[in-house]
């Protein structure tokens, strides 16, 4: 009498099976909840560059008041002179502009508040040249 022997895998071989598969899937989780954040920031920097460029235009053009608030940022700008620096035009000067995000101020505590500062020449003296 013969015996049959069937292709079934042992319990030792179906285990080890069980713990790869276990260990692929919650390093594809993690990589799938690390690109997602990476993924979230760089769209928070582009939305944010992009409300720097539009600032930095108003600002150029003599649109930006010296004080505001829209929807994602609020903003103070003042004269800011180039003290202790030879070679500069006489009166020459610029503008420097303070932007808070609203939503970092919403969620920051007291003073913690993330500040952007862009300096923005006079138009009197764009592109190096006295107009």
């Amino acid at each position: 009498m013969r015996i049959r022997t069937r292709g079934a895998f042992t319990l030792a071989e179906t285990l080890v099976a069980v713990a790869v598969l276990g260990l692929v899937a919650a390093g594809s989780i993690r990589l799938a909840a690390l690109s997602s954040r990476a993924l979230g920031e760089v769209r928070e920097g582009r939305e944010r560059l992009a409300l720097l460029r539009g600032m930095w235009l108003r600002a150029v053009s003599g649109e930006l008041e010296d004080r505001g608030k829209e929807d994602a940022v609020s903003w103070e700008s003042g004269r800011f002179d180039f003290p202790g620096q030879d070679g500069l035009p006489q009166g020459y000067s610029c503008r420097k502009i303070v932007l808070l995000p609203g939503e970092k101020a919403a969620r920051g505590s007291g003073d913690g508040r993330e500040q952007i500062v862009l300096y923005v020449p006079d138009g009197k003296y764009a592109g190096g040249k006295q107009r």
